[in-house]
């Protein structure tokens, strides 16, 4: 009988990460679910893709980043991209550990900063048989403005913090849709849905904060995950790219697709944006896709 259940497993740092296990009802593949930027396992319709990778027979760990939800880590909501991947890299040991996982067909998945980190994962870790990346974020676009204020605000944070004082804190989006930091969430449309996704969330995920460090934007302007992706040479890796992306641009996605080396698909989501590409009327497909890749991959028939 297929089970969910919480989980808990050591990071090399000691941290202890916890999440849902969506165990299939039977022995084979696993795969690692990695989400977005300052976003838990309950966001973004992945609980929805973790149970349809269960019923195809696959066991999937979804699990909330170091410092959200019920992750521990200090400060709470601070962002490290860096510290993330190696995290995914530890998820993979523990899902290896399992009886009901073979260990030799475990990949990973991840969407919009979790598609990324995934990504840099997979380059270096070769445990991870195939990659899903769902509108990677390879970086971000932001208000140079309004960027620069942050960033002088980073820096009297921590001149703050090495005084005693707690980090501070600033929404992700306000009830508008707009990030305090300038990241640019795009055209209207991306910013309705950005506004829309923050308040139903505050009610959905009840670890979710609406807020991050703002040490966490220096975080992001030392992100730049792409160059690591060229080390993907072997491992067959997806791209999903929302045909309405406003937050990572559907064109930056695809020239990052392009330069990849290795055995590699490409699927341009329909009618979809950047945080409703598992949630909307199209979402049945993307999903069907994902599983047809898994298991391409798993019976050696991939082709690109």
């Amino acid at each position: 009988m297929a089970t969910e259940k919480k989980v808990e497993f050591l990071t090399i740092d000691g941290l202890m990460l916890r999440g849902i296990l969506f165990e299939a009802q039977q022995k084979g593949g696993g795969v690692v679910l990695s989400t977005g930027f300052n976003c838990v396992k309950e966001m973004l319709g992945q609980t929805q893709l973790a149970r349809a990778f269960q019923d195809a027979g696959i066991t999937a760990l979804l699990y909330d980043p170091r410092t959200t939800g019920e992750s521990d880590g200090q400060p709470r909501n601070h962002i490290q991209p860096y510290k993330q991947v190696e995290d995914i890299s530890d998820a993979i040991t523990y899902l290896a550990s399992l009886p009901i996982v073979d260990p030799n067909f475990i990949g990973v998945w991840g969407m919009s900063l979790g598609g990324a980190t995934t990504l840099c994962a997979a380059s270096f870790d070769r445990r991870a048989k195939f990659v899903i990346a769902i509108c990677p974020a390879a970086g971000y676009q932001f208000s140079e403005e309004r960027l620069l204020k942050v960033l002088e605000k980073c820096f009297q944070d921590r001149e703050s913090q090495i005084n005693g004082n707690e980090p501070f804190m600033i929404p992700l989006v306000n009830t508008d849709g707009i990030n305090p930091a300038g990241c640019s969430f795009g055209n209207e449309m991306e910013v309705g849905k950005a506004a829309r996704f923050a308040q139903a969330h505050l009610d959905l995920a009840l670890g979710w904060p609406n807020k991050t460090t703002i040490q966490s934007y220096h975080q992001l302007m030392m992100w730049t995950p792409w160059p690591t992706w060229k080390h993907l040479d072997q491992t067959p890796t997806m791209f999903i790219v929302p045909e309405f992306d406003r937050v990572c641009p559907v064109e930056s996605q695809k020239r990052h697709f392009e330069q990849l080396k290795c055995p590699k698909r490409l699927i341009l989501a329909p009618d979809s944006g950047h945080f409703d590409v598992l949630t909307n009327t199209r979402s049945a497909e993307i999903i069907e896709e994902q599983i047809r890749f898994i298991m391409d991959v798993f019976h050696e028939k991939f082709k690109e």
